[in-house]
């Protein structure tokens, strides 16, 4: 077996993505193209079928579509995408899905035992903090019952099914992560409280959460993904430039605290460094996998130019339609292929070894292995 064949044959570990939807939404070519971009719905769709997203998840659409006609982009039974699913995830390996629940499309599949029927793969969910901040806050009247709620609600993430936790600070106000005090932190939460809006965007508060779970995700051994970079249209991506988390990492990625910053780009270098001095610091170029498929593969190559291979992992950053999943992992293994075709003087057995951990094996370590560890002290 040559090394494109091995890279092909690779199990995927899917460390971020999201939820399915149904099987019957009407819309369906408009909501794929939609999701084949992270412009808002406002867009000019004429604008998004430009794009090489859009043509490269209407072949994948087309290459797995059973029936001998060319609506392709109709809408299926549920026998039929169940069908239609399970061809896709298995043509490319996929073993598990760690699924963002902070993030719900119209028309959902949010029960993981349907999401696993549906998609023939095992799925693990991860705690999106600042989603259950504000369930909380909606339930509890005052700062100090809030918080304990909140911090009760992430110590007990892992019993409750969880294996890593998600902050989407960057989309908030940005990745100028602080220390602040507890009284700032009750005046923000009652200015809050107060505004009659249920979204959390308060810089002082969401770094007050951050800094002070922390100790309890190192005792857990959970890692705390964050949102870097690219994303929606309401996101400053100059504020998600990994570099800024530089003092929340000097604090707390010594102390154990393991990170995984999403997406990247196109800080993807500046992750890379991040990852080859910062102990407990991984990182993935997600979302270019599927929405950049011109780049994936310099963008691969910059990324790793620093970084070490088992600080790399593979994930989608897919959602809504398995399109997005397909494109994600053909443009990945293909990128892969190439990147260590140029690697000429390693050995093959140590090409395969980095391989196995960028597909799998170190977001086996890093979401799994913590929890069954916790199983066995039991």
């Amino acid at each position: 077996m040559d090394l494109a064949e091995f890279i092909q044959s690779m199990p995927l570990l899917d460390h971020h993505c999201h939820y399915l939807i149904s099987a019957d939404v009407k819309d369906r070519e408009e909501r794929l193209a939609q999701v084949s971009t992270e412009a808002d719905n406002n867009y000019p769709i004429e604008d998004t079928k430009n794009r090489l997203a859009w043509w490269s998840f209407k072949e994948e659409a087309k290459n797995f579509y059973k029936k001998d006609d060319q609506n392709f982009l109709q809408p299926f039974t549920r026998q039929e995408y169940i069908e239609y699913n399970h061809s896709i995830f298995k043509r490319y390996n996929y073993q598990m899905l760690l699924i963002d629940t902070g993030f719900v499309p119209a028309n959902p599949i949010t029960s993981i035992t349907e999401t696993q029927e549906i998609t023939g793969v095992t799925v693990r969910t991860i705690y999106r903090i600042e989603t259950h901040a504000e369930t909380w806050m909606q339930k509890e009247a005052d700062f100090e019952t809030w918080w304990k709620a909140l911090e009760n609600d992430v110590a007990s993430a892992k019993e409750n099914g969880f294996v890593g936790f998600k902050s989407i600070a960057a989309y908030r106000f940005g990745l100028r992560l602080k220390k602040v005090t507890i009284e700032n932190a009750r005046e923000a939460f009652t200015n809050w409280k107060e505004s009659g809006s249920t979204r959390l965007t308060d810089a002082v508060l969401i770094c007050f959460i951050l800094w002070n779970l922390a100790p309890i995700l190192v005792e857990q051994k959970m890692p705390l993904q964050f949102h870097v970079g690219y994303g929606d249209a309401d996101t400053d991506m100059f504020e998600g430039n990994p570099l800024l988390m530089r003092p929340f990492l000097n604090e707390w990625s010594v102390k154990g605290l393991i990170v995984v910053l999403l997406h990247c780009y196109p800080y993807h270098r500046e992750a890379g460094y991040l990852a080859s001095v910062f102990p407990n610091l991984y990182f993935d170029t997600s979302l270019i996998n599927p929405l950049g498929t011109a780049s994936v593969e310099s963008v691969l190559d910059e990324a790793l130019e620093l970084a070490p291979y088992s600080r790399y992992l593979f994930a989608s950053d897919a959602s809504t339609y398995p399109e997005m999943y397909g494109v994600a992992a053909r443009r990945f293994k293909e990128a892969l292929s190439q990147h260590f075709a140029k690697l000429r003087n390693i050995p093959v057995e140590q090409k395969e070894q980095w391989i196995r951990m960028i597909c799998y094996q170190t977001s086996t370590n890093l979401y799994l292995k913590a929890r069954n560890d916790r199983k066995n002290e039991k």
